[in-house]
């Protein structure tokens, strides 16, 4: 049995999984074996993979989306740790070996993220090249779903935690992609404490994205997080609160860049409906009519 267990969901991913899948396999941590789950692919992801060597298991299912493919990893392996890693992102060689040894120094605390590096696919040679010394950023660690609430510090890629809390949590939600991820891990630091490696260790790849994509039809973020508000309430199990100036700004910016986006490219009706309850309700009610303005502007005239 290893002691880690990388769980990389992957759907057409033959372009980046060799270089993601590199990246685990130059770990300094001996103790690992990595997870692909073939998520219904249609291109060589799944050959790529096996071809990288016998730490590399592949298990392959019928496509059913980001969720439901970790759902199956982290059930289909029996590691003490289990890591997340995206089939784009890559990690740092040292990552795991110092996530196990904050894990270890601290078995009270059952989750271990890092910070990350925003990432446009060029060269990783420097960032793996450059030494880390694994020191803890304590401001995020401990009891964190007083910030988590706010916005999702930790990055899938860079989270690791133990099975033990797997089985006493279970399973992601398969429900929204855009959120299922973030309800996980703020349920999880309702119930466990956690770790923050202050140094960078994941490279985070943005893709190019389409200004006619479909836009969503609902705010699946804004009302997740009222939805775990709801669950779990306003402050972490050791009473610290959340900053209500700081969820307020959050929940301003969620909701009118939702709206900002339909006026000037999608359903203007859903648009302006937002923009009407935050021009009623506030706060902001200055900056909301001008963005509702510049809005309306990009949309009579778009950039070419």
């Amino acid at each position: 049995m290893p002691r880690l267990s990388v769980v990389i969901p992957a759907y057409n991913a033959a372009a980046f999984i060799e270089e993601t899948i590199l990246s685990v396999l130059q770990s300094t941590c001996p103790d690992y074996e990595v997870v692909v789950i073939d998520d219904g692919s249609t291109d060589s992801t799944a050959a790529i993979a096996r071809a990288l060597g016998p730490r590399v298991r592949v298990v392959s299912q019928p496509n059913a989306g980001m969720s439901a493919s970790r759902n199956l990893g982290m059930a289909a392996t029996d590691s003490e740790f289990i890591a997340l890693l995206d089939s784009d992102d890559v990690w740092h060689p040292e990552k795991s070996r110092y996530q196990l040894a904050a894990l270890d120094a601290h078995p009270d605390h059952a989750f271990c993220f890092t910070d990350f590096d925003v990432w446009n696919g060029d060269s990783a040679g420097r960032f793996h090249a450059q030494p880390r010394v694994g020191a803890l950023d304590m401001s995020h660690s401990g009891w964190i779903y007083h910030q988590l609430i706010i916005t999702n510090w930790a990055l899938p890629s860079s989270v690791m935690f133990r099975r033990t809390a797997y089985q006493a949590l279970g399973p992601m939600l398969c429900v929204d992609q855009q959120t299922d991820d973030w309800e996980y891990l703020v349920r999880a630091s309702w119930n466990y404490k956690f770790l923050k490696l202050a140094e960078s260790m994941v490279l985070y790849r943005q893709h190019a994205t389409s200004l006619s994509r479909k836009l969503a039809s609902r705010n699946s973020g804004e009302l997740m997080r009222e939805s775990l508000i709801s669950r779990f309430g306003l402050s972490s199990p050791d009473g610290t609160p959340v900053d209500p100036a700081e969820l307020e700004a959050w929940r301003y910016q969620g909701w009118s860049t939702f709206a900002d986006a339909h006026c000037a490219r999608g359903n203007l009706k859903t648009g302006l409906d937002v923009f009407a309850r935050l021009l009623r309700s506030g706060p902001n009610r200055a900056e909301s009519a001008k963005r509702v303005a510049r809005s309306m502007a990009r949309r009579v005239f778009p950039k070419r």
